[in-house]
């Protein structure tokens, strides 16, 4: 083995330790008292379980029996309930564990057995009971999947690993195991503890960030007048510093030379330059969007004729939801080289208009008149810009095209809008006595086709009934063979 400079064994150690260790826990594991505190701690946690889940399970079937006397049948399952309640359910399994660690702890000492194990889980309880409690606070304004999401991958693995950490304290010189080297990278002794920082510490770091980021943003858009994009756009910023900290220290934990780093260094500009071009591109063009506050999360844009909310603004895309509700995936580079049309770049309002056409007889004023009253009975129709009826250069037809103009501060509700406008001016100005009027059409048939008409009389002449000839009288048209006509018109 070689020698190190902190004075550890070479590389071989970290293996020595771990052989050790293992030893250490088959002999510790072959002994009677330990095997029976072994049996009663997989009791307690079992029925501490068991029990605990039972009695919640009950409490919400009574819940949703409450909520569906309430709302009716159409509730699957209980909403959640209030903190303090959620508290309780957190907190019931680690309290009852450690009721039962205590009655186990008495009869066994009462019998003069050995209780070391079962001291050590009392301390697992607790440090559970305080993590719980601490989870619960944190998540209580989240979206239930994302606080499940969250204690699924952040909370429970790093329950167990503190768990690990303390048998393994009992086991082990846990300080010389986490300065034990496992492996040489470039020459350079990598040892378990910074292993462990660079990979799952980093790991946990940027999951603890994401929490606190979602909990920040949740905070800040129940409690303050700011809004969720802005909110979300300042906090993405320190949230990729703040990972990018965590990634900076992890590494340095590794203690490579300098040499190394720089060797690393000019592969990784290598890769970047050929390899991950686009991904770099997407990254640096997310980065200033979010520093010119172009685009934020909440923003409402057309892209390729297409409208959508901003879902999230990540490092490499951008998700927006379309009003079809489709999550259309953007590369950031997009919005950064090509146009784009936003709605609530600074502000929400966005206008509008409806065309109508109206009779030439109708009096203009009236028409306008009546157009502004039916916008402003609008409820989603702002008032201030004012809505206006103009009165389009173009006349044709006896036909009079009429545009109202306005403004609403819901631009994903511009289509159902237009519908609900449209729909009230027709009861406007049928109540009114408004004339709506329709362009004439003229149909022109050849004499084989007006054969096939319906209610084709021969009384006309050959092919060509009366209702054709558009009022005239057949007996005052000359049907001789060199007379007759090539086409007839039929107005409709």
């Amino acid at each position: 083995m070689r020698a190190t400079p902190n004075g550890l064994a070479a590389t071989d150690d970290g293996l020595d330790q771990v052989t050790v260790i293992f030893d250490r826990t088959i002999v510790f594991l072959g002994r009677p008292e330990v095997v029976e505190q072994l049996l009663v701690l997989l009791a307690i946690l079992l029925v501490s379980r068991v029990v605990s889940k039972a009695v919640w399970w009950l409490i919400d079937r009574l819940r949703l029996r409450r909520e569906r006397r309430r709302l009716g049948p159409v509730v699957s399952r209980p909403g959640r309930g209030s903190l303090p309640l959620e508290l309780m359910r957190s907190v019931s399994a680690p309290v009852l564990g450690i009721v039962l660690a205590r009655l186990a702890l008495e009869a066994l000492t009462e019998a003069g057995r050995v209780t070391g194990l079962l001291d050590e889980l009392i301390v697992v309880f607790v440090v559970l009971l305080v993590g719980e409690v601490v989870m619960t606070i944190l998540t209580a304004g989240l979206p239930v999947a994302e606080a499940r999401r969250f204690r699924r991958r952040f909370f429970r693995p790093l329950m167990w690993i503190v768990v690990a950490l303390m048998v393994l304290d009992h086991l082990a010189d846990l300080g010389r195991l986490t300065r034990a080297p496992v492996f040489e990278l470039f020459g350079s002794p990598i040892t378990m503890g910074a292993l462990f920082v660079a990979t799952l510490g980093i790991w946990f770091w940027t999951d603890a960030i994401n929490l606190m980021n979602s909990v920040v943003v949740n905070f800040v858009a129940e409690h303050t007048s700011l809004s969720d994009g802005s909110a979300e756009a300042t906090l993405m910023l320190v949230r990729y510093a703040l990972i990018l900290l965590g990634i900076v220290y992890g590494i340095s934990q590794l203690e490579l030379s300098s040499a190394t780093v720089a060797a690393i260094t000019g592969g990784l500009s290598v890769g970047i330059g050929f390899g991950l071009r686009e991904v770099l591109s997407n990254f640096i063009s997310g980065t200033v969007l979010l520093f010119e506050r172009t685009l934020r999360p909440g923003d409402i844009v057309e892209v390729d004729g297409e409208m959508g909310t901003v879902e999230k603004l990540s490092v490499r895309s951008t998700t927006v939801r379309t009003l079809d509700n489709e999550e259309v995936v953007i590369p950031n580079s997009a919005f950064f080289t090509d146009s784009f049309k936003s709605f609530t770049g600074s502000d929400d309002k966005v206008r509008f208009n409806v065309v109508v056409l109206a009779n030439c007889r109708n009096d203009p004023e009236r028409v306008r008149r009546i157009l502004h009253e039916v916008a402003i009975s609008h409820p989603d129709v702002l008032l201030q810009p004012e809505p206006e009826a103009w009165v389009e250069d173009q006349f044709g037809n006896n036909v009079v095209a009429y545009r109202l103009h306005m403004w609403t501060s819901s631009p994903l509700t511009v289509p159902r809008l237009r519908s609900d406008i449209v729909r009230m001016c027709w009861t406007a100005f049928r109540e009114q006595g408004i004339e709506l009027v329709f362009p004439d059409m003229e149909l022109t048939f050849n004499q084989t086709v007006a054969t096939h008409l319906p209610g084709h009389r021969s009384l006309g002449g050959p092919g060509v009934d009366d209702s054709a000839l558009g009022g005239i009288d057949p007996s005052d048209l000359d049907w001789s063979d060199s007379a007759q006509p090539d086409s007839v018109s039929r107005p409709v």
